[in-house]
């Protein structure tokens, strides 16, 4: 499946970013999302749900944060699929983040890669990618 086609399956809504793994032997993003549901056909699959699971973005040659500086660890917001480049294709995902002063704001999070799939907690060698 395309990642713009994969990641048109995924609801984010209301989910958050509990941790991001960079893995440069791996050209690897990891994303970990608190819960990750799948909507195909226009219905939700409950039992597709993966708590604690990864958006996994594989072939990474690019990420970048925008502002630099900040850790996101609160919501998702927009999620931008900007196009191709050859073999890769570039999305931009909005990542809360939040202080213990309240100073809120979304990170802007570039990743160019030229893969997607979700990762089940433990089941690293099993991807999900359709």
């Amino acid at each position: 499946m395309k990642p713009d086609d994969f990641l048109n399956t995924i609801y984010l809504g209301d989910r958050a970013c509990k941790a991001i793994v960079l893995d440069g032997w791996k050209e690897e993003v990891k994303i970990q999302i608190d819960s990750i549901s799948r909507l195909r056909s226009g219905t939700w699959n409950v039992d597709e749900n993966v708590r604690d699971g990864f958006l996994v973005f594989e072939g990474v040659d690019h990420v970048s944060f925008d502002p630099p500086g900040r850790i996101p660890n609160d919501e998702i917001g927009n999620i931008e699929f900007v196009g191709y480049d050859g073999e890769r294709f570039t999305i931009v995902i909005e990542l809360g983040a939040a202080d213990e002063i309240s100073d809120y704001g979304f990170i802007k999070t570039t990743i160019r890669a030229k893969a997607v799939a979700i990762e089940k907690p433990g089941e690293e060698g099993a991807r999900i990618r359709d």
